[in-house]
């Protein structure tokens, strides 16, 4: 009696690793034929490398925009609150958890936030926005407003970054696989709030 509450809680974690993991594999294998679907939310093949520098306010960094051009943000790598994901170089988790670290969690977790996953592919130049719960709508605005915060840019540059908004089929089967993109931007799934 006492082993089904730990063999439930063991799948339960098994099954979060996995979908997690399918995000991280599926963030770096967009395809060209999707990319040219919906060209305002998914990365371009004219990247640019991520480049650090600071000013005397504080530290930035310089990302790719869908165009290739830079956009030059907050340095979120070094905030204080962004871990680097130890299976994937280059990878960073801006917010959220990373799902794999059984015996000492906390060292997957970047800031408090359980509602989504924000990862940085610093390989790529490109995010990935994993909403990991219902109402969906509430959680990609809460996304939104957090990686805008985080990366002090406005919604306009929000729009020209290399990224993808998504969701599994356990979270909710009809959204999963789909680019969602950030709300406010052109070719948005409107969401229910």
């Amino acid at each position: 009696m006492k082993r089904k509450p730990i063999i439930i809680l063991a799948i339960i974690s098994i099954a979060a690793i996995i979908v997690i993991g399918f995000l991280f594999l599926r963030s770096g294998t967009q395809t060209a034929s999707t990319q040219n679907q919906n060209p305002a939310v998914f990365p371009s093949s004219n990247t640019v490398p991520t480049s650090f520098s600071t000013n005397p306010t504080g530290g930035t960094l310089t990302v790719a925009s869908l165009s290739g051009s830079a956009i030059v943000t907050n340095d979120f790598i070094h905030n204080g609150v962004t871990i680097p994901d130890a299976a994937n170089t280059g990878r960073y988790l801006l917010a959220g958890n990373l799902g794999y670290c059984i015996t000492d969690p906390q060292k997957c977790q970047a800031g408090t936030t359980t509602d989504f996953n924000v990862l940085y592919d610093s390989t790529t130049g490109s995010f990935t926005i994993a909403l990991l719960k219902e109402p969906l709508g509430r959680i990609r605005l809460e996304a939104e407003q957090f990686l805008m915060q985080t990366l002090g840019i406005p919604q306009g540059d929000m729009c020209r970054l290399n990224y993808y908004v998504g969701t599994t089929s356990n979270v909710n089967p009809y959204y999963d696989s789909k680019n969602l993109g950030f709300s406010f931007c052109p070719g948005a799934t409107v969401l229910p709030k």
